[in-house]
């Protein structure tokens, strides 16, 4: 037979056909798809080859080109529908063209693939040269904030943030995730309360926030019914400074010691007591679980005084010894040293909650009360340098 028409489904069930009756002489002189059958005219007559001479490149077997793509493990058929205009294939065209295309098709999907995989490293990169970073590149973002010391996990956490976005919009868009996490947005809760709490470090600036606090309330309550209590190991020289602020401020400062605890559950009491753990950390938090075991029904306000500049391990430290009390975190003396990018971090990665800002010796309008819209703004004044 000089030539035959082959009939299948799809172009890989009629080059089986061909392939079977030919073998590996056999030649494509057309093919087409007629109502959704596709169509192969070959042919392994010496006259019909003569009419369509081959390279030698061509004139090798078709079928073993074409079988050994098909056998691949990783060989996938196609699953995008094809035309009449896709198997179109002009006399004399060898089988491996015909999967030219799904190859194709093949190899821009596996390189989709890796550059993916390489977005994905790049994000979790350090680079020390910023100056070829593309700023319209949403994967520039997680570099940034990298080198603006901010923890990887943050932001893989916040990732959803800043993709899709350019440099610029990504970082405020994060800054503004990140201040949900870490605002309290609860200053009121100070306001209201009868009792607070102020603990910390030895030298976090516990008794200079005990007075910026009792002026704030002061100013807030139009009240000068509020009280120091000094709650220390050692005696003389912190007591002397709580009065030096009391004499400044009018109020009044009482006796840990012959503090009634009980007659706070009397309604009919209007004073506001602030306390000051002073001493180290270990002293206040003693105290503090011995008022919580004594008086069980004792409402009070904790604040955490944590300075400014301080590194992440401190930070895990410190709030893993005071976090079954859930303080609010006041952030002190950012008059000496800025809160960093490490901190926040901690913070934002410990659950803790930042209630106060404060920088400055300054006792009357000197607190801040921390919110989104607070903490998004000095993230962009400190940390968008682009």
């Amino acid at each position: 037979m000089t030539t035959q028409l082959f009939k299948a489904k799809d172009v890989r069930s009629a080059i089986g056909m061909v392939t079977e009756e030919f073998g590996d002489e056999a030649i494509i002189l057309s093919t087409k798809k007629n109502n959704g059958i596709v169509e192969i005219e070959a042919s392994n007559n010496n006259e019909v080859l003569t009419s369509f001479p081959r390279s030698n490149e061509e004139n090798k077997a078709f079928s073993k080109i074409f079988l050994k793509k098909l056998d691949e493990k990783d060989y996938k058929a196609p699953q995008k529908k094809s035309s009449e205009k896709d198997i179109k294939i002009g006399v004399n065209t060898k089988l491996s063209n015909i999967q030219s295309k799904d190859n194709n098709d093949d190899d821009l999907r596996l390189i989709k693939k890796e550059i993916l995989e390489l977005k994905k490293q790049l994000s979790g990169m350090i680079l020390t040269n910023e100056s070829n970073i593309c700023d319209k590149l949403s994967s520039s973002t997680p570099i940034k904030l990298r080198q603006d010391n901010f923890s990887p996990k943050l932001i893989s956490e916040l990732n959803y943030s800043y993709q899709g976005k350019n440099l610029e919009e990504g970082k405020v868009s994060f800054f503004r995730e990140l201040s949900k996490k870490l605002s309290l947005n609860d200053f009121d809760r100070v306001l209201k309360s009868r009792n607070i709490f102020v603990f910390g470090n030895s030298g976090s600036g516990k008794s200079t926030l005990v007075a910026k606090l009792a002026s704030y309330i002061s100013d807030a309550r139009k009240t000068k019914n509020i009280n120091f209590i000094d709650v220390s190991s050692t005696s003389t020289n912190h007591s002397e400074t709580l009065r030096g602020y009391g004499r400044v401020l009018g109020l009044k400062m009482k006796d840990f010691n012959s503090f009634n605890f009980n007659e706070n559950y009397n309604n009919d009491v209007k004073d506001i007591n602030i306390f000051d753990f002073s001493g180290d950390l270990n002293f206040s938090l003693k105290k503090i679980n011995e008022i919580r075991n004594m008086y069980k029904n004792f409402d009070f306000c904790s604040i955490l005084a944590l300075q400014s500049g301080s590194n992440s391990a401190m930070i895990n430290d410190v709030w893993s010894k005071v976090s079954d009390i859930k303080p609010m975190i006041a952030i002190t003396k950012l008059d000496e040293c800025w809160t960093g990018a490490e901190e926040l971090s901690a913070i934002a990665l410990n659950k803790a909650r930042i209630g106060i800002f404060t920088g400055t010796k300054i006792l009357i309008d000197s607190i801040l009360p921390a919110n989104e819209h607070s903490l998004t703004k000095y993230m962009k004044e400190n940390f968008q340098s682009v």
